[in-house]
């Protein structure tokens, strides 16, 4: 507003009047706007002292007083004596006088016209740089939250991901363990059966040789021998099977259960 209080100075008292009654009101318009009503309400002033003025008298001031211009007090002075009794009289030489006084005014206006057009174009590119300003700024920060919403995405995902890998990993290692311990089972369960058959063998062996005498009690000896070695032979067979098969835990259990080769 400082500039614009500068070129309304530059006015005499009376245009600065003019101005003021003419505006209307400048509440709530920002300094764009009010440099534009005054430009406006300048132009306005313009054409209304411009439209009166006869041609031959323009042609006199200019014959008489040339390109003298005169100041803002000088100006100041002429609106005091116009406002004095005794004025509006129409002679020529009267209408001279009263021609060179609107048109003194006119230039006045036009200058101060001329300056805010200046001031309003400055004031548009300024509003124009911030809204540049303002919109770059909001594309800055609309692309720093979606970086930070793909990072986050991203994050997001891949923490579902070592979720999931730990997850199988957890199911694979009970997997694992689960099978580990069916075969246990199974080799404990087969070895708990040749064992019995071992004990029932060897105490049929004991009886035989007490019965039969030392030719028979050799040939069961080498009988026996040969059930133990089958027996280790049946239990590794066994595990192993039941290994190669991939069955399930609970299949593991019920192909043990149903073991009864030694029965």
């Amino acid at each position: 507003m400082e500039e614009l209080n500068h070129h309304l100075q530059q006015l005499p008292n009376f245009l600065q009047a003019e101005l003021a009654a003419h505006i209307g009101s400048l509440s709530g318009l920002e300094y764009t706007g009010i440099t534009e009503r005054y430009i406006h309400t300048a132009h306005h002033l313009i054409n209304s002292k411009r439209a009166p003025l006869q041609q031959a008298h323009i042609d006199n001031v200019r014959f008489m007083w040339g390109d003298v211009r005169a100041t803002k007090l000088d100006m100041e002075n002429k609106a005091l004596l116009r406002s004095l009794p005794g004025g509006g009289q129409t002679d020529f030489y009267s209408m001279t006088v009263d021609a060179d006084f609107h048109l003194q005014s006119i230039r006045f206006l036009n200058e101060f016209k001329a300056g805010l057009e200046s001031l309003h174009g400055r004031l548009k590119e300024q509003q124009r740089q911030h809204t540049v300003l303002v919109a770059q700024e909001a594309a800055r920060r609309a692309a720093e939250n979606a970086a930070r919403a793909r990072m986050q995405a991203e994050e997001a995902a891949r923490r579902m991901a070592e979720e999931h890998a730990a997850q199988q990993r957890a199911r694979e290692a009970a997997l694992q363990l689960a099978q580990r311990q069916t075969e246990e089972a199974a080799r404990e369960v087969t070895r708990i059966k040749a064992e019995e058959a071992l004990r029932l063998a060897s105490e049929s062996a004991r009886t035989a040789k007490a019965m039969l005498g030392p030719e028979a009690t050799k040939e069961i000896g080498v009988a026996l021998n040969a059930l133990k070695n089958a027996i280790e032979f049946a239990v590794t067979e066994c595990s192993n099977a039941l290994s190669a098969q991939g069955v399930s835990n609970t299949e593991h259990f019920e192909a043990v259960e149903k073991m009864h080769v030694f029965d």
